[in-house]
């Protein structure tokens, strides 16, 4: 975002607010939606026990309220947490006001689309092949299946006698959690999307084989769970706490038992391919009268599918079928532990052994088969006497499908596709925003609520002595008398809920020149970019415009860049390019004793001060002379020192910082620093001078330069590192340089001396100052 953003020159008022609240005043622009990381940049503490939930909490929305007053403000609004600001005219309430707008900001990940255009192409050219190959499903099961399944009918072998196991027939899985369950197409469902912590599934389901005696569930694996499952724990495991299990008659009729009511069915008599252990983690323990204990798999039995039979007490034997309600609790105090696929069968046979994978068809398909059967024999195929459209052809219908080869194939070519998708590209970034799922924490499974939606005004900053609740709200100092907090408030859209436009208020407030925080927000951003450019601020404390802070050197020079950004939109680039046209810019940096007795430190700006680039920008640099330096944008970070790519896709790692970062004074990353330190010590020399990166650059630079003249070669150097031609006593040193570098090379006897005298040439450019610094 801060790289796009500068780019395009965003203007800084939007700039400002849209990393304060881009989610709520400009929701459907995906920069606006990433500008909120802004926020959540900060120290984010992942190993809390529930004792520091709170007190993390608040350190969490002190670092948003410090780093927004340092930032924009130039304010240590940060330091009225504890008590009343000591120097300038912050209250602690006025602290916690601000906090209060943050309150129910949280750390989020989403999806970006940052190339809406290209995206939208694919999506058309994917919806164009999905179609066509939908249709040519459609063509096929309403034209040539109908036809081709008459004559299996007509002409298939009689039904091969029914296995153990009769698979059911599932009508319906609800989720007391919300879980989404997939059928799959051996019969099985599989649990998509959050897991939650305990969950409640219940399903509805048919069978048609009289005499049932026992119920088997498989816990079956799948790719997309965690260690292959069967269950959706970190592990793979899962834990049936309790299986109720309910059966009745499918339709109205007479029956064997029970009268035809509805029963609740008694299982005993449990037993499984794996189990925990024997005691409460055992199958048995899924049928007890222990809310806790349940069938769970670890030991050896995550990432293999297994299996549990329950004997049912009285045999089922319902004439015209029978309709099972199931019901699995997984409400082990170990959370996430339910099961990611399962698969349910009963049979007819007395204690069958448990075993994973043994099914038929479906009790209904078959019965729809012989039904079907008896009408054909009856009659002879070309009369059609077959009733299309009763329930039996069409479930007969939808079995054939099944195994019809060129149905089946069509229908894998519209899944195939399906699941390669349009191939959308999106970026995933953090957003700091209200209503969106949370960014994972360690803590989750103890209870972290991640926000309290009440702020309190802490006494001494202490979360165990609250004080009265505060909304939210900005600093008095910068806002007229008698102007109310509505004066700024936005308004949500009809229907909207998922935010409270409390930063929204609070960005409109910030960037008001008129009423709000706009005018010092302007002089503080005018200032870090005269800065910038000049090593010194017209406020040498940048972050700190309060009383504590050092007085402008040029209060009215500051007060009018600060008034011309905003007349003229905000717009950063144009306050870039009237500084560096300025005289103060491109003036001498001769020094003149005589002024420098009234002025040594140059504060009045009467000569140029030299200035040593960044650590980024003199690794960038040598990059750029070497013709080595990757312009591509965005992406990924690194650790690697070795990466070619701009220095701002570095990561940071506290405990594996870049060296050579390091060495030019890179800053504490976890706070806002206001001005670099600029020291001067010797391993920075040594780094151009031995450091493998060092001369790395210096053999790509070499390879840049015409080889066949020396006196090119030094010129052209010259020109790529400073972008001047040398004057003729550096181009001769340059050229005595290179000629007893190749001597010294030829005398040791080591390579191309030729070449190693133009690296050596090339390295000692780059450790030049000029190199370095900008005059």
């Amino acid at each position: 975002f801060l790289i796009r953003a500068l780019n395009a020159d965003l203007p800084y008022d939007k700039f400002v607010q849209w990393q304060l609240a881009g989610d709520e005043l400009a929701p459907e622009n995906p920069l606006a939606m990433m500008a909120t990381g802004f926020l959540g940049a900060g120290a984010f503490p992942t190993q809390l026990t529930e004792t520091e939930f709170e007190s993390a909490r608040y350190d969490e929305l002190d670092d948003m309220v410090m780093t927004t007053g340092v930032s924009f403000l130039g304010l240590s609004v940060g330091c009225a947490r504890c008590h009343d600001h000591k120097f300038d005219p912050i209250p602690a309430r006025d602290y916690y006001r601000m906090a209060a707008t943050f309150g129910s900001a949280i750390r989020g990940e989403t999806d970006i689309d940052l190339s809406p255009h290209e995206n939208r192409k694919r999506q058309s050219e994917f919806a164009v092949q999905l179609a066509a190959k939908k249709t040519a499903v459609q063509d096929y099961e309403q034209g040539t299946l109908p036809t081709r399944f008459r004559t299996w009918l007509a002409t298939a072998p009689s039904a091969e006698p029914l296995g153990p196991w009769e698979t059911l027939h599932v009508t319906s899985v609800d989720s007391l959690a919300g879980t989404k369950f997939e059928a799959q197409s051996d019969s099985s469902w599989l649990a998509t999307g959050s897991v939650p912590p305990q969950d409640v599934v219940t399903i509805v389901a048919e069978s048609h084989r009289p005499g049932i005696r026992s119920l088997r569930i498989e816990a079956m694996t799948h790719d997309s769970l965690p260690q292959k499952g069967p269950g959706r724990a970190g592990n793979g495991n899962f834990v049936l706490s309790d299986l109720k299990v309910t059966a009745g008659p499918l339709v109205g009729g007479p029956a064997s038992n029970a009268g035809g009511e509805p029963m609740v069915q008694k299982l005993f008599s449990a037993r499984a391919t794996h189990q925990q252990n024997t005691g409460d983690l055992s199958v048995a323990s899924s049928i007890d009268d222990n809310a806790t204990s349940g069938w769970a798999v670890d030991a050896g039995g995550i990432g293999k599918d297994q299996a549990a039979v329950f004997d049912l007490a009285t045999p089922i034997d319902f004439v015209e079928g029978t309709r099972w309600t199931i019901t699995l609790n997984m409400n082990h105090p170990n959370p996430h532990h339910s099961l990611g696929r399962f698969r349910i069968s009963v049979s007819d046979r007395a204690q069958p052994q448990p075993e994973v994978g043994s099914i038929g068809p479906d009790a209904k398909v078959v019965r729809a088969q012989e039904v079907l059967r008896r009408s054909v024999n009856q009659t002879s195929i070309d009369e059609t006497s077959i009733d299309e459209t009763s329930d039996d052809w069409k479930t007969g219908l939808a079995w054939f499908a099944t195994s019809d080869p060129e149905m089946v194939a069509l229908k894998q070519t519209v899944a195939d596709l399906e699941h390669k998708g349009p191939g959308l590209q999106f970026a995933k970034v953090m957003v700091t925003s209200e209503g969106l799922p949370h960014m994972s924490h360690h803590a989750d499974d103890r209870g972290f609520p991640h926000f309290y939606p009440e702020t309190h005004l802490l006494k001494r900053g202490d979360v165990h002595q609250k004080q009265e609740v505060v909304r939210s709200g900005f600093l008095q100092v910068l806002a007229p008398a008698g102007v109310e907090l509505s004066h700024w408030q936005v308004q949500p859209p009809q229907g909207w809920t998922r935010t409270s436009f409390r930063r929204a208020t609070l960005a409109n407030w910030m960037t008001d020149p008129k009423q709000g925080g706009g005018s010092l927000a302007a002089r503080v951003i005018v200032n870090r970019l005269w800065q910038h450019h000049l090593g010194r601020g017209i406020v040498s404390t940048p972050n700190d415009f309060g009383v504590s802070g050092e007085r402008p050197s040029h209060p009215e020079l500051l007060d009018w860049l600060a008034a011309d950004l905003i007349e003229h939109g905000w717009t950063v680039k144009r306050v870039h390019k009237l500084i560096m046209t300025s005289q103060t810019y491109m003036q001498s940096g001769t020094h003149d004793e005589p002024r420098a007795e009234i002025d040594r430190e140059n504060n009045l700006l009467w000569r140029r001060s030299p200035q040593r680039l960044e650590a980024e920008a003199i690794r960038d640099s040598m990059l750029a002379v070497s013709g080595k330096l990757d312009l591509t944008q965005f992406g990924p970070g690194t650790l690697d020192q070795n990466m070619t790519r701009r220095s701002a896709y570095f990561f940071i790692k506290r405990s594996q910082l870049i060296p050579m970062m390091m060495l030019f004074d890179w800053p504490e990353h976890l706070v806002s620093i206001g001005q670099r330190p600029v020291t001067t010590i010797a391993p920075q020399a040594l780094m151009f001078m031995n450091s493998p990166q060092g001369r790395d650059y210096a053999v790509a630079f070499a390879k840049r330069l015409p080889q066949d003249s020396p006196e090119q070669a030094v010129a052209e150097a010259w020109r790529l590192a400073f972008g001047r031609v040398p004057s003729r006593d550096e181009a001769q040193a340059s050229l005595l340089f290179v000629h007893r570098q190749q001597e010294a090379h030829s005398a040791a006897g080591v390579g191309d001396s030729k070449n190693l005298a133009i690296v050596d040439f090339c390295q000692t450019i780059l450790s030049m100052n000029e190199f370095i610094y900008v005059e």
